[in-house]
């Protein structure tokens, strides 16, 4: 197995996933097969879940002939990625399932190459089936306003309430302290899409989507889907063969 990235805008892109996804997890499964990376998991409460999917396109070199899974330990693969220089470009190979070898080269006078390994976990994970759904509530706004608002939103409850319907989008979080609500008109964000005739409302847990919001650079625009009573999708579309999602169920009120 070998596969390099050359670009280095895609080389700050993988590292920069990496980075953040160590605040849902400290070990994950890679994925590989002939035509894609694949990476599930779950936070550590078992409530949200992460889904990142590179198609092989998306990489200068792959070169992958049957499907191989590597339990990677993130604080100390994040350690390495650190390591990486803005003008390297990133090779990752293994030719066992023990040691996964990591190479940043680099043509530029003055620029070391560089060798690092580490060894593979052995994880027993299961894979979850996520069916495709068709959502009540379609939203698209700018992933850096997004973090933003959630951000100033999570000063005052750890519930955040959203409520839709087909003029606006309403988010709020209030508590005996204090509280705040967000009014998104349908003019002043890229799409709001919601089911004709329908006012949809969920609540969920606002530090998750905070942690989901870490993500922003990823993409100038996050796209949002909302039902009632099932978890609310997340997802940063980098390129149209790099995606990153994220799933967060929802909280059940006792009334």
């Amino acid at each position: 197995m070998l596969f390099e990235i050359q670009d280095n805008k895609k080389c700050e892109i993988f590292i920069y996933i990496f980075n953040h996804l160590k605040h849902f997890t400290d070990k994950i499964n890679m994925n590989l097969d002939e035509d894609k990376m694949y990476i599930q998991g779950m936070d550590n409460s078992h409530i949200c879940v992460y889904e990142l999917t590179i198609k092989s396109t998306w990489f200068d070199k792959w070169d992958v002939k049957e499907t191989h899974n590597y339990g990677i330990l993130l604080p100390m693969f994040n350690k390495i990625l650190q390591i990486c220089s803005d003008k390297q470009s990133i090779r990752i190979h293994s030719e066992s399932d023990e040691n996964l070898h990591i190479e940043y080269y680099s043509n530029e006078k003055g620029e070391f190459n560089k060798f690092l390994e580490m060894p593979l976990l052995e994880l027993d994970v299961d894979m979850l089936h996520i069916p495709d759904t068709d959502y009540q509530v379609d939203i698209e706004m700018n992933s850096k306003k997004f973090k933003s608002v959630i951000d100033e939103l999570s000063n005052f409850n750890e519930t955040l309430d959203i409520t839709c319907d087909e003029t606006e989008l309403v988010l709020e979080s209030s508590s005996s302290e204090g509280n705040m609500k967000v009014v998104i008109h349908i003019d002043d964000i890229e799409l709001l899409a919601v089911e004709e005739g329908k006012k949809v409302k969920a609540s969920f847990g606002i530090k998750y989507i905070a942690q989901m919001c870490q993500f922003y650079k990823l993409a100038s625009a996050c796209a949002i889907y909302i039902t009632e009573d099932i978890p609310i999708l997340l997802k940063y579309e980098v390129t149209h063969d790099c995606t990153m999602k994220f799933y967060l169920a929802p909280k059940i009120s006792d009334n």
